[in-house]
């Protein structure tokens, strides 16, 4: 299967986040405070975790641009690996409106400036 937003790697993780926090809601606890606690702690995670990939991946798009290999001539060809490395930014943050919204309020820190 071709990944269709970045990589397969960033599809399979934001994949991964969003199965086990419908697990966890599909298991309707009885103890609501519970319920609420674990919910919580599933959107840290999840925004732990796209922060990190976030990351990773700037990281990887600065090392690309200091090669600048692909920058010689006025034809602005991009490699494909640096448009890969722009839609996991873009995919991460539609991403993370819906995993890291805890009642409507997104936790997500400023990390897309």
């Amino acid at each position: 299967m071709e990944p269709r937003n970045g990589c397969a790697t960033s599809e399979d993780l934001f994949w991964k986040l969003d199965a086990l926090q419908s697990f966890i809601r599909d298991l309707h606890w009885p103890d609501h405070d519970f319920a609420k606690h674990l919910e919580q702690r599933l959107k840290l995670m999840a925004c732990d975790m796209i922060e990190s990939c976030i990351t990773r991946t700037d990281q990887a798009f600065q090392q690309w641009l200091k090669k600048g290999t692909g920058f010689v001539s006025t034809d602005y060809v991009l490699p494909s690996e640096m448009c890969a490395m722009v839609n996991v930014i873009l995919d991460a943050k539609n991403q993370s409106f819906k995993l890291c919204a805890v009642d409507g309020v997104d936790v997500v820190r400023n990390f897309f400036i």
